[in-house]
């Protein structure tokens, strides 16, 4: 009778490990479902902050056509302002005490419309720069926006009939996913943000004369 029970226990105990390993199967596989879930809410907010970012930058130059709709000749002299690419370019030196919006602007309007794209750029830079995981924004001329082939891309062409204001101005923005498993640290080029931007909307149409 006694070695009976003594069988009985050890199975009892077999019982227990397996009932234990299914149990912790169970639970990898909810914690792997979670953390997922966690990776697609997060990027989706990126996603969201993205558009609004681009969609406030481009009412911005539309507010602003002085610097932002500038003809072929004009841009030939002085580069379009609100052309920029956070990875390679200069941030304007803009802080909140010679903002536009805190100190009403005294000079000639064309001044002041400069003055204006400056602080835009400045705070959009920022704003991209620090929402955004390794964050990247370029605005730009670009006749290829988008390829068929290759997709989006960072690189921008601005013109294809030699004059410098027949492509539309487009607003670029990228960002590490969430969804790539990958993190700032193991980002052998921050600078491309995996080859290309995740996001690109149109600011203002070209203009072919």
């Amino acid at each position: 009778m006694g070695q009976c029970c003594r069988g009985a226990a050890g199975f009892a105990m077999l019982e227990a490990l397996v009932a234990i390993v299914v149990l912790a199967v169970g639970v990898l596989g909810v914690a792997s479902l979670l953390l997922n879930s966690s990776r697609f809410t997060q990027q989706a907010s990126y996603d969201t902050t993205a558009m609004q970012l681009a969609t406030e930058m481009a009412e911005r130059m539309r507010a602003n056509p002085a610097v932002s709709q500038t003809g072929a000749a004009a841009e030939a002299v002085t580069p379009n302002r609100y052309f920029i690419d956070t990875a390679t370019g200069q941030r304007p030196a803009v802080t909140a005490a010679n903002s536009p919006y805190a100190v009403a602007c005294a000079a000639a309007s064309a001044v002041c419309a400069r003055q204006l794209a400056d602080f835009d750029v400045a705070e959009f830079w920022d704003r991209v720069t620090g929402a955004l995981p390794g964050g990247r924004a370029v605005v730009c001329r670009d006749m290829v926006a988008y390829d068929q082939a290759t997709g989006f891309s960072w690189a921008c062409t601005p013109s294809t009939t030699g004059r410098l204001d027949d492509a539309p101005v487009v607003i670029k923005i990228g960002w590490i996913s969430r969804l790539s498993g990958r993190t700032v640290a193991a980002q052998t080029d921050l600078a491309d943000m995996a080859t290309r931007p995740q996001l690109v909307i149109v600011a203002t149409q070209g203009t072919v004369n």
